[in-house]
């Protein structure tokens, strides 16, 4: 039975790499390919192919295994997909988006890893997940924090992506002694530098953060058969609109690494059976509390930032299975259930960006004066 034409769907990426015109390439295959199933039409586009007056986009169109250039009017609604590796590219972002004032907009995003801590804090149930987080004020604040935590401190951007420029900074020796760090720099390379003299390794640090903003935690233990390894729940609105845990996967760094983030060298395996080897008789109940803790985060971060579609939550569990909220991101990847070989899960982590786009567009058209409302 056809289905019924619903519009444009445009997605605002960044430039490709590597031979490809669009950023995310297999994603944005995936979506083309799909689209016309929901009623649909895709064009991908950067913040430079929109023109100023907002009222046509020049990007690309998938034609079978082909990107073929294209100009079109304004999309109906637009899924931003783009990461922001600079001020610059962020700018160009907010002036594209501004422009398609007119279209919908797919999703919100969330503010940045600082604002959704102090958001989150403010519920209990929520709080219970929270490690302690502080900002970065400079190498005293971090002095402070390290003679706390004997397992050492955690540091990451407030606005950072995929596990870069994140450290983990411990103190060696006495009172007097030195500071080791390690950590990936800004291209995901591998950091460890030992200091003798702790001073040297405070100001090296400082160096490093620079102007960017960041925040400090406990360094946690979470580890599974010497590999750092996290739980990312991929929460999606459906054609309904409703919030659904499209699916799970656990993600492992390789050993001695500081995190397990597929950008840095990562791997992902089926939660249920990874969780059984580390916990015994007890990882069927902390996969239900991930579950639950991941059902309950999605409504509380939309009621505080506005209308959101999709998010990657990301859980770690120490040794005695406590539960720790890690990270919350409104633009997740989904090539974890690629690599799990999770075919409903893959499937549904493509295609409900689409039945949340349809069904946003019908509610728009069904009801004019809920567009404003929709847009939030």
């Amino acid at each position: 039975m056809p289905v019924t034409e619903m519009g444009c769907l445009g997605i605002l990426t960044c430039r490709g790499v590597k031979g490809s015109p669009v950023a995310e390439p297999a994603f944005c295959s995936v979506l083309c390919r799909t689209a016309p199933s929901y009623g649909l039409r895709v064009i991908v586009f950067t913040p430079d192919g929109v023109s100023g007056d907002g009222r046509t986009v020049r990007g690309f169109v998938r034609e079978g295994e082909e990107w073929r250039e294209a100009t079109a009017e304004a999309p109906d609604i637009v899924y931003n997909r783009m990461f922001c590796k600079n001020p610059e590219e962020r700018r160009n972002g907010s002036r594209a988006l501004h422009a398609l004032g007119r279209s919908l907009v797919w999703s919100r995003g969330l503010p940045d890893k600082w604002r959704v801590y102090e958001l989150l804090r403010r519920s209990r149930r929520a709080s219970s997940l929270l490690p302690e987080t502080r900002r970065y004020a400079g190498r005293r604040s971090l002095e402070r924090m390290l003679a706390e935590q004997g397992d050492g401190v955690f540091l990451k951007p407030r606005a950072g992506t995929h596990g870069k420029r994140t450290l983990h900074a411990v103190l060696r020796g006495t009172s007097s002694g030195g500071l080791f760090v390690k950590g990936r720099d800004g291209d995901n390379r591998e950091i460890v530098r030992g200091f003798n003299d702790r001073l040297s390794g405070l100001e090296w640090i400082d160096r490093f953060i620079g102007k960017q903003g960041f925040i400090m935690q406990p360094f946690l233990r979470l580890t599974g058969g010497g590999q750092p390894f996290d739980v990312r729940v991929l929460m999606q609105k459906d054609g309904a609109g409703r919030w659904t845990l499209s699916g799970m996967a656990a993600r492992l760094g390789p050993s001695g690494a500081l995190t397990s983030n597929l950008h840095g060298g990562g791997t992902a395996v089926h939660p249920a059976s990874f969780l059984r080897k580390q916990y015994g008789g007890a990882a069927d109940d902390i996969l239900r509390e991930v579950e639950l803790s991941a059902a309950f985060l999605p409504p509380l971060l939309e009621a505080a930032c506005g209308r959101l579609g999709e998010l990657g939550l990301d859980f770690g569990i120490d040794p005695g299975g406590r539960i720790w909220l890690l990270e919350a991101n409104s633009k997740p990847g989904r090539s974890a259930f690629t690599i799990t070989g999770d075919k409903d899960a893959a499937r549904r982590a493509a295609e409900y960006p689409l039945s949340y786009a349809r069904y946003l567009l019908l509610t728009r058209r069904r009801s004019p004066r809920s567009a404003e409302s929709l847009s939030g």
